[in-house]
């Protein structure tokens, strides 16, 4: 479960921007929180980030991505390997490390690990426990600089195999250390991003229908409820036995996978590929949506309501906010320009951020509504869409075609 990230001098970001899934002391809405075993404050079931084209949305987007790859993939880096240093490019900040940094529970444990790298070296790194909620330092790190205060010798030991490119929890994942493991199965298994390429995203909903049968019965319901006139979606591959690649994922070539469609009786295969982008960009998502309810994950999904009715939007969000539908405590993090969801009867201001974007100095900023100071009455989808909150496009009143 994510309680914040945060990330510094990334893409357009170039102060700290945070989004915090922690609720704050507003009473309203209380089943869209929960509070979660090894934490004593509430988690937010849903948050929403809105705001103008270029604003930061999809960077921040990115920034979860490179973190978790950072966590997945730097045990394997070769030892002059270029680092994917995105710093804000417009200052002086373009020298500077980025940094990031998560608050998370994994196995009923509270973390705080966060890492800064420039294109060169990890510069820092650091994981924190808090069991009973009093901090405890696992381990620092300052370039190949230690401290331990528990199980020196065992760490001491293993950070003998971290090299400059390299994290020492991904590293030391590898040599049974227990924090560590939690931390890489929490970025492994937990926390899981969902973009707006359906072919990177169709391998949750393809595999799972070929193997867990609990699994296809609810797609089914899903495919039903969302009124595309989808019954199944299958795999009509005729090469050879498909194999896993490294991670154990099975991906399907988009032209392998067929959808079945019944009208007045008749029932009719398609390739995916002749379907709408709505009904490719709703199976990708799916997948992820139910595993997600089913195993507790937090799901990134940036752009949902991309080719999407908002009406799907508004039924996708609402699973993760009924508690007899999230039964596990599921977390949904969206960026989106859908403004159905900007509603006080729907979310509380702490689910709502909104990205701004400095046009002179090319700085985005994050902010949370409940930031802001607003009135519990205020239509808040009207205060957003007349540029009250930020958040929307400046557009010129220019001519664009000029008399020739």
């Amino acid at each position: 479960m994510l309680i914040r990230f945060s990330v510094t001098n990334f893409k357009v970001f170039k102060d700290t921007a945070t989004l915090s899934m922690e609720a704050t002391k507003d009473k309203r809405l209380p089943e869209n929180v929960f509070a979660p075993e090894g934490y004593k404050g509430n988690l937010l079931k849903l948050s929403a980030t809105y705001g103008a084209n270029a604003s930061g949305k999809t960077s921040l987007f990115y920034a979860y991505q490179l973190f978790l790859n950072f966590i997945r993939a730097s045990a394997s880096h070769a030892d002059k390997i270029a680092l994917n240093h995105r710093p804000f490019a417009f200052g002086e900040d373009s020298k500077k490390p980025t940094s990031f940094e998560a608050e998370f529970i994994a196995d009923g444990i509270h973390y705080v690990y966060g890492f800064s790298y420039d294109s060169r070296s990890i510069t820092e790194e650091h994981l924190y426990s808090y069991p009973n909620g009093k901090k405890k330092t696992v381990f620092e790190r300052s370039g190949t600089e230690y401290v331990f205060k528990s199980d020196v010798r065992f760490r001491r030991e293993n950070a003998r195999r971290v090299r400059a490119v390299t994290l020492y929890v991904s590293v030391c994942a590898q040599f049974n250390d227990p924090d560590c493991i939690r931390v890489m199965n929490w970025a492994s298994q937990n926390l899981v991003l969902v973009g707006i390429d359906p072919m990177a995203s169709l391998d949750v909903l393809t595999n799972e229908l070929l193997r867990d049968r609990k699994f296809g019965e609810i797609a089914r319901r899903a495919f039903k409820i969302a009124d595309l006139g989808i019954t199944d979606v299958r795999d009509r591959s005729k090469s050879a036995p498909i194999k896993p690649d490294v991670s154990g994922t099975i991906l399907l070539p988009m032209q392998d996978i067929w959808v079945k469609h019944e009208f007045g009786g008749v029932k009719k295969e398609f390739p995916i590929l002749e379907e709408s982008a709505g009904t490719i960009r709703f199976l990708a998502i799916i997948g992820y949506v139910i595993e997600g309810l089913r195993r507790g994950w937090t799901v990134v999904i940036d752009e949902i309501d991309m080719s999407f009715h908002t009406d799907l939007c508004a039924w996708i969000a609402g699973l993760f906010l009924d508690p007899g539908e999230n039964k596990k405590n599921a977390q949904l993090i969206l960026n989106t320009h859908d403004v159905a969801l900007l509603d006080q009867s729907i979310l509380r201001r702490d689910q709502i951020y909104i990205t701004s974007k400095n046009w002179k100095t090319g700085e985005a900023e994050l902010r949370r509504l409940s930031e802001y100071g607003i009135r519990n009455d205020l239509d808040i989808r009207k205060a957003y869409l007349n540029g009250s909150l930020g958040g929307r496009p400046f557009i010129a009143p220019e001519r664009l075609m000029e008399d020739e």
